[in-house]
């Protein structure tokens, strides 16, 4: 058996265990990439609409001053006077599209995209409340999410037949794994946008649209 002398063996030794303590290193140095990319991505994400999970209600309350409208009649232009007009009405309304995204692991944005068509009194122009046919998408954008008593506040920006306004939901926010659920609901005044050509302020006392949605958004990246 060849016997080397103690200094070499000393030698091989300190060198073996450099070389497992650079191992060592270059794994712990891996295993921390990971974990900074990981947390990296939990708290700076996107996450996409998820249509099947998504849904939104409208009610419409209209109280209308009795009004004079020109209308064709016999193949003239003639003044006709309409009664008050008050009523109740409600629907659903398909939603499209959109996204949400975590900055700092907070909700920062969410989009959402409505189909107009899918409201009951969206049609042509002349016949509807909305031009469905011209315009088939309203957007909503929510930022600036704020805590409230009872949840959350966020600005909004409703952008109807490329008029854009500002709204103010209420809302509650519920993470569960990787996906975030937002319910809430804003309001509209159909004054605010090109809606109704045939009534002016004056002859409104009331009508407002508003949205009940429940949307849920699940992770993409």
């Amino acid at each position: 058996m060849k016997q080397y002398p103690l200094y070499k063996c000393i030698s091989i030794s300190f060198v073996f265990v450099l070389l497992s303590c650079g191992q060592e290193n270059e794994a712990t140095t891996t295993a921390n990439e990971i974990e900074e990319t990981s947390v990296e991505e939990v708290i700076n994400s996107n996450y996409q609409l998820n249509i099947t999970n998504s849904k939104a209600d409208w009610e419409r309350t209209l109280d209308q001053k009795p009004t004079k409208q020109k209308i064709k009649l016999f193949g003239s232009m003639v003044d006709v006077e309409l009664g008050a007009v008050k009523l109740n009405t409600n629907g659903t309304i398909t939603v499209n599209n959109g996204e949400l995204k975590t900055t700092n692991g907070d909700v920062s944005d969410a989009t959402v995209i409505f189909d107009m068509a899918s409201l009951k009194f969206a049609q042509e122009k002349g016949s509807g409340l909305f031009d469905a046919k011209q315009y088939p998408n309203s957007t909503l954008a929510l930022n600036n999410f704020k805590v409230d008593s009872t949840g959350y506040l966020a600005d909004g920006t409703l952008t109807i037949q490329k008029v854009s306004k500002p709204v103010i939901a209420h809302l509650t926010i519920v993470k569960v794994d990787k996906s975030y659920s937002l319910k809430g609901s804003f309001t509209i005044n159909t004054l605010d946008f090109p809606l109704r050509d045939k009534v002016t302020e004056k002859d409104i006392n009331k009508d407002e649209i508003k949205i009940i949605f429940k949307l849920n958004y699940i992770f993409k990246s």
